[in-house]
């Protein structure tokens, strides 16, 4: 983006430029000139977005939560080199290389071409658009003259919505966590018994646990290996016969990525054994990895007697525990929302003005010849309506897509929680419903613009 609008700044001054040429100033100065700019403002972003993160107002807020949950000792914020290189030198070195590369292409016209102001015509394929109304014809064809300001538009979104993606989807996990549990946990009290009475209480269900290991994303989880008797009224779980059945929870099938007729293995770190089964079957339940199993077959398999104890979970620990992650992640979620938001209206607007002032000389002639700003305004602006909407239409779901591929394995692989991160359909309509207020929102600010620009343009630049 910043290269675009240095690029810009060197078309609107091609006169002073080539009149410099001309007077005998190098290109390498004009050139340092030029990346000054650039470089200075991502230099002085880069260090101040360092220091806000790393100061007071930053990290040490964002873990507020964390802290105040957990029993954690006093931490104190560690900045390591490569953090110093990425958030303070990679911006301007970036932003160096990019500019250098683009404004020298620039800078290597003759000074006769740049004092005339003299613009490359690039060369288009001829677009037979048949018969249509000269409104749409025009649009159509500025669309293409601005091709390139249109695919920067694109692309910025699908950057913001991805950012946004990450807020959103860190948002309906902690919402399908808090909600699932609560939903999914059926009983009052378990209770695991080292030693049993042979009567099972009354009210009570006959269970054999057994805790294995599993790993995935570099973390060790446990998974519970569940025996229970078919018909059990507090798990959903349709158990067959047999020592290598099983039924996967939804916790476990979502953080596995397993399927009905997969094969897993789990391992008992007590004997070192590895243990494989086939996934029968998969029952909601998101408060714990857990796969069920008949008990006969449980038993059988792991030879085992019922005469071990583990621990006892209550519902309303799981009520408890199930709000954590919402109060945790609640400010992250908000503060990426917003600055996704940010930055997508940022890339809209400056690149809708870039449109704009390469516009500027034909604008003015239109003024000339007695076209209103109303009428500008839809052969020039409202164009941009169709490239907003339709990158929405695309970037939406392929942003989101991505990111439910990328969140599970880089961003929460340390989480022992199911990973449903599916979206309520209101939840695409906001999100389509943001953009295109942003969008209207910027388009009032342009028209602004556009009738601050004045016929006297013809003049400046007539030759």
């Amino acid at each position: 983006v910043i290269s675009v609008f240095t690029v810009h700044s060197i078309e609107k001054e091609s006169s002073i430029i080539g009149t410099l040429y001309a007077l005998g100033v190098a290109r390498r100065e004009l050139m340092r000139h030029y990346l000054m700019l650039p470089v200075v403002v991502t230099t002085l972003a880069g260090i101040l977005g360092f220091l806000a993160a790393v100061s007071p107002v930053g990290i040490p807020v964002q873990m507020q939560d964390c802290l105040a949950y957990f029993s954690m000792p006093e931490i104190t914020v560690q900045v390591p080199i490569y953090l110093i290189l990425y958030g303070v030198f990679m911006p301007p070195v970036m932003a160096c290389v990019v500019n250098y590369i683009v404004i020298r292409k620039k800078l290597s016209r003759t000074a006769l071409s740049l004092i005339r102001n003299e613009t490359k015509k690039k060369k288009q394929k001829a677009v037979q658009l048949g018969k249509m109304s000269f409104l749409k014809m025009f649009r159509i064809r500025q669309m293409l003259r601005e091709s390139r300001a249109g695919i920067t538009v694109a692309v910025g979104m699908f950057i913001a919505l991805l950012c946004m993606m990450i807020s959103l989807d860190c948002y309906e996990l902690c919402v399908h966590v808090r909600d699932n549990n609560i939903a999914d946990t059926n009983y009052n009290y378990m209770y695991t018994l080292k030693y049993p009475e042979k009567e099972v209480p009354d009210g009570g269900s006959p269970a054999f646990a057994k805790t294995m290991k599993k790993q995935i994303y570099g973390y060790n989880w446990d998974v519970t290996v569940l025996g229970i008797e078919k018909g059990n009224s507090y798990f959903d779980a349709n158990v067959e016969k047999g020592k290598g059945k099983v039924v996967a929870s939804s916790a476990l099938a979502q953080k596995y990525e397993l399927a009905i007729g997969d094969e897993f293995t789990l391992k008992d770190e007590e004997t070192d054994t590895l243990y494989a089964f086939e996934v029968t079957d998969i029952c909601q339940y998101a408060p714990a990895f857990y796969v069920f199993m008949d008990i006969d077959s449980a038993r059988d398999l792991f030879g085992e007697q019922d005469d071990y104890y583990n621990a006892t979970t209550t519902k309303e620990d799981i009520e408890k525990s199930a709000d954590v992650f919402m109060q945790m992640m609640v400010s992250m979620v908000i503060t990426i929302t917003i600055v996704s938001t940010l930055i997508f209206i940022l890339v809209m607007y400056l690149m809708m003005k870039v449109m704009i002032d390469r516009s500027a000389y034909s604008i003015s002639l239109m003024k000339v010849f007695g076209f209103r700003t109303r009428e500008i305004r839809k052969l020039y602006l409202d164009g941009n309506f169709y490239i907003v909407f339709v990158s929405a239409i695309v970037n939406i779901p392929l942003s989101k897509a991505i990111m439910d591929w990328m969140y599970p394995r880089y961003l929460v692989s340390n989480i022992a929680c199911g990973l449903d991160l599916s979206f309520e359909p209101w939840l695409y309509v906001a999100v389509f419903a943001l953009i295109m207020i942003c969008y209207f929102v910027i388009n009032r600010v342009l028209v602004g613009r556009l009738k601050k620009m004045t016929p006297a343009e013809v003049l400046k630049n007539r030759e």
